[in-house]
């Protein structure tokens, strides 16, 4: 057997392993360090009956990442990149997060006719649920992104009130969403029509937190790429 490479940074390079292998453990999967993967800036964390992922350490920046591509099992690359996206360390930015309670961040996407959603949920900082999908802009169609923005607060209200979840904190970065749901802007199209009646009847307590859009807020940046994946899926087919 080769002799593993030594690395100066190992002791790093272990912490980030042993992060990963923790966040594993509590989703049931069984993992351990490759001891003859260490290299430089890289060590293979072996997940049973999955492959490996690698992780990757900066010294400049003190910062990890993952790579899945030895995770053969797409659902099971998914959510390993979802566990480690969890708890990755925030931005200064991100301080408006509160990490408690349950939380959402929610955006819509439009591109070439093709209007996406997506929200990301969380339960004191850990994501339980990501939904997404397309819009169907029949009679809509001047919407664009508009539409996109309101269906993913509808998805996500449906969701708590299928798991009877009573007080949300939303993060939104589209000022209608708010208005329209508490009735400040007159709706004056079907869609947000329908969106302003819909939150009428909502009982869930709403803790509405206006965010800038595409300034590296971490959730509602893997919130916009969730939605623009819709697109990019359906443009593709």
């Amino acid at each position: 057997m080769q002799k593993p490479q030594s690395s100066g940074n190992q002791e790093k390079l272990e912490k980030g392993a042993l992060l990963l292998m923790e966040k594993l453990l509590k989703k049931g999967y069984r993992a351990s360090i490759d001891e003859d993967t260490f290299r430089e800036y890289s060590v293979k964390v072996a997940v049973e009956d999955k492959g490996n992922v690698c992780v990757y350490y900066s010294p400049s920046k003190d910062a990890y990442k993952i790579t899945l591509k030895e995770i053969k099992d797409e659902n099971t690359a998914h959510e390993i990149s979802s566990l480690w996206e969890s708890k990755k360390k925030k931005s200064i930015k991100d301080s408006v997060y509160a990490d408690k309670g349950y939380e959402a961040d929610v955006d819509g996407s439009y591109f070439s006719e093709v209007t996406s959603w997506a929200s990301i949920i969380r339960k004191d900082g850990e994501i339980i649920a990501e939904l997404s999908g397309l819009v169907d802009t029949t009679g809509i169609k001047n919407s664009h992104q508009i539409a996109g923005e309101i269906k993913a607060v509808i998805e996500t209200i449906k969701y708590c009130r299928n798991n009877k979840i009573k007080k949300l904190r939303l993060y939104y970065d589209y000022n209608g969403l708010k208005y329209w749901a508490k009735g400040i802007w007159r709706a004056k199209i079907f869609i947000t029509q329908y969106y302003q009646n819909f939150m009428k009847d909502v009982k869930i307590d709403i803790d509405w937190v206006k965010i800038e859009s595409h300034t590296g807020v971490y959730w509602n940046e893997l919130a916009d790429k969730l939605a623009k994946k819709e697109i990019q899926k359906a443009i593709s087919n």
